[in-house]
C-alpha cells in the first residue's frame, strides 16, 4: 500500500514540527541501528540508501511490511550472532566479503547504471521540487502578509462601522426627540385650528341668522315703503338727497384716513391686520351711515296698516275675479281662433289639391295638344298614297287586335268602331283589376309566373330531346353508310383563304314614319 504523505503546503504547529523532528531523529537512529545490524554483502554506500528511501517516498514499495518483518529478523539474528566470539565473526566475514563481491560486480552492473539514472532523474526531480516549494513558501508568507494587511483593514473597518453605528444610534434618538417634539406641537396647533373653526362656524350661523333677520327687516321696510302714498315717498327722496351731500364729504375724509392708515401698517409689515382692518372698516363706515340716519315710517299706528291691508286684500280680490272673467273670456277666443285656422287650413289644402289637380290637367292637355300638332304636321307632311298605305296597315293591325282581344268573328265595323271596342274592353278589364284585392292579384301573378317558367321548360326540353333525335339520325346514317378509307396523304392548303367581308346596307327610314308606328303600335308591343 502507498503511504499517504501529508501536503507540503500546510503550515504546521509548533508542537507539531518539535515532534517531527524527533520522530526524524529516532528514524535516523533506528535506521543506522538497522544498517549497523546488516551483513557485509548487503551494506550498500550512503547515497544508495538515500536514492531508496526518496524511491520508496516517491513511489511506494508494496512489499515494505514484509521487508520489515525480514529487517527485524535479522536484526534479532545479528544480536544473537554478536554474542559469538569475535574471532568465529571475524573469519566467517573474511571468507564471505569476496564472494559477495564478486556476486555484486557480475549481477549489479546494469542496475548500478539504471540506479544512477534513476538518481540522476530524482535529483532533478528534487531540485523541481525544492524549487516549487521555495516559490509557494514565498506565496504563503505573501499571502499571510495580505491576511495581516486584511485583517488590519478589517479591524479598521469594523471600528468605523461602529462609530457610524453609534452616530447613527444619536442621530436617530436625537430625531425621535425632534419628531416626537413637533407632533406634540402639530397637535397642539391642530386641537387650536378645530377650535378656532369650531368657534368660526358658530359665528359664521350667527352672522347668517342675523343676515337673514335683516334681509326679513328690509322686505318689510320695503313693503311698507310701497305701501306708504306716492307724496310721502317724494318727500323722503328730497330729504335724502339733501343729507345725502354732507355725508359724501365725510365719506371722502374716512377713507382718505384709512388709507393713510393703511399705508403706516404696510410699512410696520402686518399686511393681512391692514386688509382686514381695512375690510372691516368699510362695513362698520357702511353700517353707522345706515344706522346714523333713523328711519321714519308713514305708519305710526298699527291700525292704519290693518285698514290698508283689508283694502288692499279687497282690490285685490276684486281683481282676481276680473282676471278669472277675462281669463275665460280669452279662452273661448283662443278656442274660436283655433276653429278658424283649422278651417282656413283646411280650405287651403283642398285649394292646394285642386289647384295640383289643374295644373296636372294642364300639363295633360298640353302634352296631348302637342302630339295632335305632330300627328297633324304628319298627316299633312305624307303623300295621300303613304297614308293609304299606313291607314291599311293600321286597320289590319286594328283588326287582327280585335279579333285576339274582342270577338273572333268576322265583323263589318269600321276601324274606329273597333278601336272603341278595344278601348272599352280595357276599361272593363281595368276596372276588374281594381275590383279584385292585391293578394290575389299577387297569387295570380306567381300562378303567371310559374307557367310562363314551366312553358320555357317544355320549349327547352323539346328543343334538347329534338336535337337529340337530330344527333341519333346523324349517328344512324353514318352507322349504316360505307366508310371510306382515305389513301394517301392528306391534302394541306399552301395559305388559308381570305374571308369575304360582309357589307352592311343601311336603310334608310322616314322619323316621322317611326314615330308613327311606336305611337300607334307601342301598347301592343309593351302588353
Amino acid at each position: 500500500m502507498r503511504r499517504t504523505q501529508p501536503s507540503p503546503y500546510e503550515i504546521p504547529d509548533d508542537s507539531s514540527i518539535i515532534q517531527f523532528s524527533a520522530n526524524g531523529r529516532k528514524k535516523q537512529k533506528e535506521e543506522m541501528r538497522k544498517y549497523l545490524a546488516l551483513p557485509i554483502g548487503e551494506k550498500t554506500s550512503h547515497t544508495a540508501r538515500m536514492r531508496a528511501k526518496l524511491k520508496n517516498e516517491l513511489v511506494g514499495d508494496p512489499k515494505e511490511e514484509e521487508e520489515e518483518k525480514e529487517k527485524k529478523r535479522t536484526l534479532k539474528q545479528s544480536k544473537s550472532n554478536m554474542t559469538v566470539p569475535e574471532q568465529t565473526s571475524g573469519k566467517r566475514e573474511l571468507k564471505v566479503f569476496p564472494m559477495k563481491r564478486e556476486n555484486i560486480t557480475k549481477h549489479s552492473k546494469y542496475e548500478f547504471l539504471s540506479m544512477e539514472r534513476q538518481k540522476a532523474v530524482l535529483e532533478l526531480s528534487l531540485i523541481a521540487k525544492r524549487s516549487e516549494i521555495l516559490k509557494m513558501d514565498r506565496t504563503v508568507v505573501k499571502e499571510e502578509k495580505q491576511l495581516r494587511e486584511l485583517e488590519k483593514n478589517i479591524e479598521r473597518q469594523n471600528q468605523r462601522f461602529e462609530e457610524f453605528l453609534k452616530e447613527n444610534e444619536r442621530k436617530s434618538v436625537e430625531a425621535r426627540t425632534l419628531f416626537e417634539q413637533e407632533d406634540k406641537s402639530k397637535q397642539e396647533k391642530n386641537a387650536e385650528i378645530k377650535k378656532l373653526t369650531a368657534e368660526i362656524g358658530i359665528i359664521k350661523r350667527e352672522i347668517f341668522g342675523f343676515e337673514e333677520t335683516l334681509m326679513d327687516y328690509k322686505r318689510y321696510k320695503e313693503f311698507l315703503h310701497r305701501l306708504s302714498p306716492p307724496e310721502w315717498q317724494e318727500e323722503q327722496k328730497l330729504k335724502a338727497l339733501k343729507a345725502k351731500e354732507p355725508s359724501d364729504k365725510d365719506g371722502e375724509e374716512n377713507q382718505e384716513v384709512t388709507l393713510q392708515n393703511d399705508l403706516e401698517r404696510k410699512a410696520s409689515g402686518s399686511d393681512r391686520e391692514a386688509s382686514s382692518s381695512a375690510h372691516l372698516s368699510d362695513p362698520s363706515t357702511k353700517d353707522s351711515s345706515d344706522y346714523e340716519d333713523d328711519p321714519e315710517l308713514y305708519f305710526t299706528d298699527p291700525q292704519q296698516l290693518l285698514d290698508l291691508m283689508a283694502e288692499l286684500t279687497e282690490q285685490n280680490l276684486s281683481l282676481i275675479q276680473d282676471s278669472v272673467r277675462v281669463e275665460e273670456k280669452l279662452e273661448e277666443l283662443q278656442h274660436s281662433i283655433e276653429a278658424t285656422r283649422r278651417e282656413i287650413d283646411e280650405d287651403e289644402r283642398q285649394i292646394k289639391v285642386q289647384i295640383d289637380e289643374v295644373k296636372q290637367r294642364m300639363d295633360r292637355e298640353r302634352a296631348r295638344a302637342a302630339k295632335l300638332q305632330q300627328k297633324v304636321q304628319l298627316h299633312t307632311s305624307l303623300s295621300t298614297e303613304e297614308r293609304d298605305a299606313m291607314l291599311d296597315a293600321l286597320s289590319e293591325k286594328v283588326a287582327k287586335v280585335h279579333r285576339s282581344c274582342v270577338d273572333d268573328r268576322m265583323t263589318n265595323l269600321s276601324t274606329f268602331e273597333k278601336v272603341a271596342n278595344i278601348e272599352n274592353c280595357m276599361l272593363s278589364l281595368l276596372e276588374g283589376l281594381e275590383s279584385i284585392p292585391g293578394e290575389t292579384l299577387e297569387s295570380m301573378r306567381k300562378i303567371k309566373e310559374s307557367e310562363k317558367r314551366t312553358r320555357q321548360r317544355e320549349e327547352k326540353l323539346r328543343e334538347q330531346k329534338e336535337k337529340q333525335e337530330e344527333r341519333m339520325k346523324r349517328y344512324l346514317e353514318r352507322s349504316f353508310s360505307d366508310s371510306k378509307k382515305k389513301s394517301g396523304r392528306k391534302l394541306m392548303p399552301r395559305c388559308m383563304p381570305v374571308p369575304q367581308k360582309v357589307k352592311v346596307k343601311t336603310v334608310e327610314r322616314n322619323p316621322a314614319e317611326d314615330e308613327i308606328q311606336e305611337y300607334l303600335f307601342g301598347s301592343e308591343h309593351t302588353n
